[in-house]
């Protein structure tokens, strides 16, 4: 599987940081150069400052013809990175908070000197001779075709999802129309300046093919966004792009467009998706809408489903995504659950201790905090469940992630789920490698553990659902 590798860093305090010049950097490439990776040079420190400020990140499509993604941290820092990959050529995709983003395109084993100009990232091939527009061509697009940072296509697809997917959505449609038709004029201009720029020997032919492809894919695109009826054609889409050849698919715009539709055909279509996706075929594109469809069902099913629903799909997918697909799901199967809990009355004790102490029965844990709304709503709907199955060998076990504990213990008694041996607070939230691989983001949060301790469904159906008691019925029956 190809990845971004972090090949030379400093401490992790960041106390130091050494500034390291052009040819010292090249001459360290060479040496810890991976065969067939393109490495990547930040000019100095300055360059990982930029780009942890504006929440950066890269991405590329790896070996596994799935997407890779490197994200700039404040906890470590570092001068190279290797995108290591054995494709001839290798697209690059830098995206940033503020929405900025910015395509290149790489040779295998080149060398590429990162630059911030002009407050974007440049980048220079510095072991060999490339011509003006190989690089920064989108940079340089945009400057010379826009006049602006951004295209007019670009500026098109903001204004349709400020459109449709606001709280409010705001009829714009003459708005749409413009913006629209400035887009496909912006195509075509672009397609034009393209050819110029290799009949007048600035851009690489191998590039202008890849560029010109890209260029095709928007078109076809655009022209399914329907303003008058303010629907994507999503069918179309899936009918149109499930058609096309696999000489896309090192592409990363079609893996960014496999989000969207997958989204599109969900809104659209949500009892028919099963049959959209299952029959599109088995080209590359097909394949991508079946993996991206899956990646999202396993996050919200228990693990037995993951087992059944991919052992169901195995033959469609190559083996290396099923693999890509298990391995979040396998490494938290035996990821110990290093939580340290304080129950009231200071009571200590860690998550696996109160796992053996609960040993022989379900245990439908509730993960919270004193400030969710949302969670303290749904107490009465956890505390009828406590009660309508702690005969039944399951019980609701209340796990906060508040950093303020008087604050935690006056809402567990107001709320009524100051209940002992039940009700606690998670003193190692930050540190938590259990918490971290669970990926907690969003809370109320619910988790299922079997008779013998072990987790069984990592994001349980919420309280008042009725998928929830329908599966604690099923395990009580058992």
């Amino acid at each position: 599987m190809g990845r971004i590798n972090p090949l030379s860093t400093n401490s992790p305090l960041r106390f130091i940081v050494v500034v390291v010049l052009m040819m010292g950097l090249t001459c360290c490439a060479q040496e810890q150069k991976i065969e067939g990776s393109v490495v990547l040079l930040l000019d100095d420190a300055a360059v990982y400052n930029f780009f942890t400020q504006k929440k950066a990140s890269l991405s590329y499509i790896g070996e596994s013809s799935l997407l890779e993604e490197f994200s700039f941290s404040k906890d470590t820092i570092f001068t190279q990175l290797a995108v290591e990959s054995e494709r001839n050529w290798t697209e690059l995709l830098y995206k940033e908070n503020s929405q900025s983003r910015y395509s290149y395109i790489f040779q295998k084993r080149d060398t590429v000197l990162i630059k911030i100009i002009d407050k974007k990232p440049w980048m220079e091939v510095v072991n060999r001779t490339s011509k003006e527009y190989d690089i920064n061509w989108e940079v340089k697009r945009n400057q010379e075709l826009y006049k602006t940072d951004h295209s007019s296509l670009e500026d098109f697809y903001f204004l349709w999802n400020s459109t449709f997917n606001s709280v409010l959505p705001i009829s714009m449609e003459s708005e749409l129309i413009k913006a629209k038709t400035s887009a496909e004029e912006g195509l075509e201009k672009e397609k034009f300046w393209l050819d110029s720029l290799v009949i007048n020997g600035l851009l690489t032919k191998t590039y202008f093919e890849f560029l010109a492809e890209r260029n095709r894919f928007e078109q076809i695109k655009i022209g399914l966004f329907k303003i008058d009826s303010g629907m994507f054609d999503a069918l179309g889409a899936m009918e149109t792009f499930s058609k096309k050849s696999s000489s896309e698919e090192y592409h990363i715009y079609l893996d960014e467009f496999s989000d969207f539709l997958l989204g599109q055909l969900i809104v659209q279509h949500s009892e028919k998706i099963d049959e959209i996706i299952g029959g599109a075929g088995d080209g590359y594109f097909s394949q991508l809408m079946l993996y991206k469809y899956l990646e999202r069902q396993v996050q919200e099913i228990s693990f037995a489903e993951v087992d059944q629903l991919l052992t169901l799909n195995t033959s469609k997918l190559p083996n290396e995504w099923e693999m890509r697909l298990r391995a979040p799901i396998e490494k938290l199967r035996i990821q110990d659950p290093d939580m340290e809990l304080l129950g009231l009355g200071q009571k200590r004790l860690t998550f696996e201790e109160l796992l053996a102490e609960k040993r022989g029965e379900y245990l439908y844990v509730d993960l919270w905090a004193a400030w969710c709304i949302p969670c303290i709503r749904s107490f009465p709907e956890t505390k009828k469940l406590q009660s309508d199955y702690q005969d039944k060998g399951i019980q609701v076990i209340y796990l906060s992630v508040d950093k303020n504990h008087k604050f935690w213990e006056e809402v567990t008694r107001k709320y009524e789920i100051a209940i002992p041996e039940r009700s606690f607070i998670i003193m190692n939230v930050e540190e938590s490698e259990y918490l971290k691989e669970l990926n907690v983001e969003l809370i109320p949060r619910y988790l299922l553990f079997d008779a013998e301790g072990k987790l069984i469904h990592p994001n349980a159906p919420r309280p008042e659902s009725r998928d929830i008691r329908v599966l604690l019925d099923s395990l009580s029956s058992e």
